[in-house]
């Protein structure tokens, strides 16, 4: 008896290690096929099949296709987070640069989720929660400016100036990055 207890935690953090494993895959594999479909078009066994694990399991630890996206949603929040940074707001250059880190990797699937909140409960926390972080990150970086400058930088450092600048203004990274920095110290007193 003691020598199966001896053996039963290092079984259970195997296990353990297995589910965390199986966990990050699932929430990967959602989050490249939010990347590439609509949402109509993502099934849990799209997701379960990316993954290389059962529907089942894909059931058993979110439900539904609305708990993956609610669950990869807290997944990438951190991730974002340390994408944007919180740079010092009297540079506008470098509150540029962490808005360029940060819509470079996730500005595309930030639009499709906001493009997309209607259609789940899930996006549309997501956008509502996106929005909220977005003004409190503003709020944070420029912690001097009056409501109103809030307001414009809001607009300024939102992900849709960033993609109309990228897609439809066709420029580059760096042309993008210059035109936020640009406008950011025009509106700052």
């Amino acid at each position: 008896m003691k020598e199966q207890t001896a053996h039963r935690p290092y079984r259970q953090r195997r296990r353990a290690a297995a589910a965390e494993a199986n966990t990050e895959r699932i929430l990967q594999a959602a989050l490249d096929l939010f990347e590439e479909r609509p949402w109509d078009q993502i099934t849990l066994a799209a997701i379960a099949e990316r993954a290389g694990v059962g529907v089942q399991t894909v059931i058993r630890r979110f439900r539904t296709k609305d708990g993956v996206s609610r669950a990869v949603n807290a997944w990438v929040t951190p991730q974002i987070e340390d994408a944007r940074g919180e740079p010092d707001g009297r540079d506008p250059g470098a509150v540029a640069a962490a808005l360029e880190r940060h819509y470079e990797r996730w500005g595309a699937s930030t639009d499709r989720m906001l493009r997309q909140q209607d259609a789940s409960p899930a996006l549309a926390e997501a956008a509502a929660g996106g929005r909220r972080a977005h003004r409190e990150w503003v709020e944070r970086v420029f912690p001097e400016a009056s409501p109103d400058t809030i307001g414009r930088l809001i607009g300024i450092t939102g992900v849709e100036l960033w993609l109309v600048l990228r897609r439809d203004g066709g420029l580059s990274p760096e042309a993008a990055r210059s035109a936020v920095a640009d406008l950011i110290a025009a509106t700052l007193p």
